[in-house]
């Protein structure tokens, strides 16, 4: 098992890729990475001097999928290497600056290589200048963090913890988010009253036939859909996002719809 003290000497990651998908210079380090078709990254690697926070992050988001390693944050690094206290040593240095060479990287790496995505669509508006976090970037928090605050978006993107001017439109949006959570207007119906009206409007969905759509539970205004069509992680996030847009318009702004692999199901 690969510890952190190893990454302060070895080499592996301290390499150029062949036919890196994305390539991005920071001050004095390029990272790489190569994603297969169903965009997991398939290798990883910078090019500079040794860096174990650079190392340590090819290490860890090689062979994870897009999704995963857009989330990626300091949770990660914690839990893996929760038991050598090098790692606590350096990461107290590192907290002290104003931000982390490798995260940067990554998060460039990441708007680079989804930017062929959205080059014909509409920029979500930006929020936090300092950070360049956008409100898309807010949303999405809101809607996967059970507890959103200012210190847990913080702890994910760094909004808020430059200039601060933006804190009061944070702060706007944990209020609004707090309200809709708390008026949900399907508790006034039936559940099976509901799962008509949901599967009825499902199938409507575009995409629905094609992908194998099917709704798996309803649950404290949760609806979990599953799918059943091989497909990129990239592809699965933008129908997930299709699909929420659609059944929240057509059906309850209190409902929040989940579209999961098939598969996942069956395991549970």
């Amino acid at each position: 098992m690969t510890k952190f003290k190893d990454l302060l000497t070895n080499k592996a990651f301290n390499t150029r890729i062949e036919f890196p998908s994305v390539s991005v210079a920071l001050k004095k380090h390029t990272l790489e990475i190569s994603f297969d078709s169903k965009d997991v990254v398939k290798n990883a690697g910078y090019i500079g001097d040794i860096n174990p926070w650079l190392s340590s992050l090819c290490f860890l988001i090689k062979g994870k999928p897009l999704a995963e390693i857009s989330h990626l944050s300091w949770k990660v690094w914690d839990n893996v290497f929760k038991d050598e206290q090098l790692y606590w040593d350096l990461k107290q240095e590192e907290e002290h600056l104003f931000f982390n060479e490798a995260l940067e990287l990554l998060k460039a790496s990441l708007d680079v290589f989804r930017g062929r995505e959205y080059l014909y669509q509409e920029t979500s508006p930006l929020v936090c200048r300092c950070f360049g976090i956008r409100e898309s970037d807010i949303l999405d928090h809101l809607q996967n963090e059970k507890m959103p605050t200012l210190d847990t978006l913080a702890g994910v993107s760094k909004a808020g913890m430059g200039c601060r001017s933006c804190v009061p439109q944070l702060k706007r949006w944990l209020v609004l988010h707090e309200t809709k959570k708390h008026s949900h207007h399907y508790k006034d119906r039936a559940v099976s009253e509901w799962l008509l009206e949901i599967d009825y409007m499902l199938s409507c969905f575009p995409k629905a036939e094609e992908f194998k759509m099917e709704v798996r539970s309803f649950k404290n205004a949760q609806v979990m859909i599953s799918f059943d069509k091989e497909v990129s992680q990239l592809e699965e996030e933008k129908t997930a996002k299709e699909l929420q847009d659609f059944l929240r318009a057509s059906l309850d702004e209190g409902l929040t719809f989940f579209l999961r692999r098939a598969r996942h199901f069956s395991k549970a």
